[in-house]
């Protein structure tokens, strides 16, 4: 039966060369091999077509970012979140995980990056963010299989206090008498409409009617973009000072589209170059940014009497939770102090009256 397995020309050769031979328990392990082989290549291939497994899964995490995720970024989302992802991507991913293959990515291999960064918390979350969004479209791409590798990630860092400072209307009142034009009334904008820096800048003078300002555009750099949520393209009500502001500022500077333009090229006003211009040289340390003008509103409005609900409304944000969470902390602050000190006092009233009628008691007659 071995002869009838050979080839016609191995036929009739020694004994020996036939002993050299395959034995058939040998032929038959190889031929279980192949065909455990070709099951393999065939489940492979299966999957190829079913769309379980993707080669482009087996191509570096730095691969995908630069030839997949970025470039849908920048065609779906701001100027300003592309940026983010790549400065994010390119200072602390990278070099550090740009070489590993998206299938080999782990739950571990990211809680150790983050573990391994010295910044804080708030930093960590946004690498967290930038790597998860990354494996998030891998998925929905079916690059990559099973759940997100970063979602059970934590980000720990070092706990800092947040710069949430917030303007009050006596400390606006200074920053306006302190500064010239056009920078009082851009000021006065972040601080009586509560529009942020973006915002500002997207003003044209088509979306002021002298009652309202229609907030349609935010502006980043040079990239005209829509705001930043659907709530916030809203309209804000003009106050009398705030108008007046603004008609004077029509007068001089009303042949731009933009309400507040450059001199130069007569696009939007660069704001930074403003501030470092002409506001911080003259404030100095009394000046904590634009975001500080829109926190003061909110907390002005609250402590004047104004629900939270319609700070909402003027600020344009999407939940309250919003404006009570981020906004209102200073003013929720100084009235929990308020309200202790009332506290304090009702129970020092308590402990006095108290010694009293014990004095009394304890008093002897004459």
């Amino acid at each position: 039966m071995a002869l009838a397995l050979l080839p016609r020309r191995n036929r009739g050769r020694s004994a020996r060369s036939q002993t050299d031979q395959p034995t058939p328990s040998a032929g038959k392990r190889s031929v279980q091999a192949t065909q455990d082989l070709k099951i393999k290549i065939d489940d492979a291939l299966r999957a190829v077509n079913e769309g379980k497994y993707r080669a482009e899964g087996e191509s570096t995490i730095a691969n995908f970012f630069d030839k997949v995720f970025l470039p849908f970024v920048r065609a779906k989302r701001k100027a300003s979140t592309a940026r983010f992802y790549q400065i994010t991507f390119d200072l602390y991913l990278r070099a550090s995980i740009g070489d590993v293959r998206l299938n080999d990515f782990s739950t571990g291999m990211a809680q150790r990056l983050l573990d391994s960064i010295s910044l804080s918390h708030q930093s960590l979350l946004r690498i967290k963010t930038t790597m998860s969004a990354i494996f998030s479209y891998a998925i929905r791409l079916e690059y990559f299989t099973g759940a997100n590798p970063v979602r059970e990630a934590k980000a720990e860092g070092k706990r800092t206090d947040p710069n949430r400072y917030a303007y009050t209307l006596n400390e606006v009142r200074i920053i306006l008498n302190k500064l010239s034009e056009p920078a009082r009334t851009v000021c006065a904008v972040a601080a009586f409409a509560g529009l942020r820096e973006s915002e500002i800048r997207g003003l044209k003078w088509d979306d002021y009617t002298g009652v309202l300002l229609h907030v349609r555009r935010a502006i980043w750099r040079t990239h005209v973009d829509q705001t930043k949520t659907p709530e916030s393209e809203n309209s804000v009500p003009v106050i009398a000072p705030l108008r007046k502001l603004l008609d004077l500022h029509k007068k001089r500077n009303g042949h731009s589209e933009w309400i507040f333009a450059g001199e130069k090229k007569g696009f939007s006003l660069n704001l930074d170059n403003l501030c470092a211009r002409d506001i911080r040289p003259v404030l100095k340390d009394r000046w904590h940014g634009w975001h500080a003008f829109r926190r003061g509103l909110a907390t002005n409005l609250f402590e004047l009497g104004v629900p939270a609900e319609v700070a909402q409304t003027i600020l344009r944000h999407a939940d309250v939770a919003t404006t009570r969470k981020h906004y209102l902390l200073l003013s929720s602050r100084n009235a929990g102090n308020a309200a202790m000190r009332k506290l304090e006092k009702e129970v020092v009233g308590w402990a006095t009256n108290g010694q009293q009628r014990k004095s009394r008691k304890t008093r002897k007659p004459a």
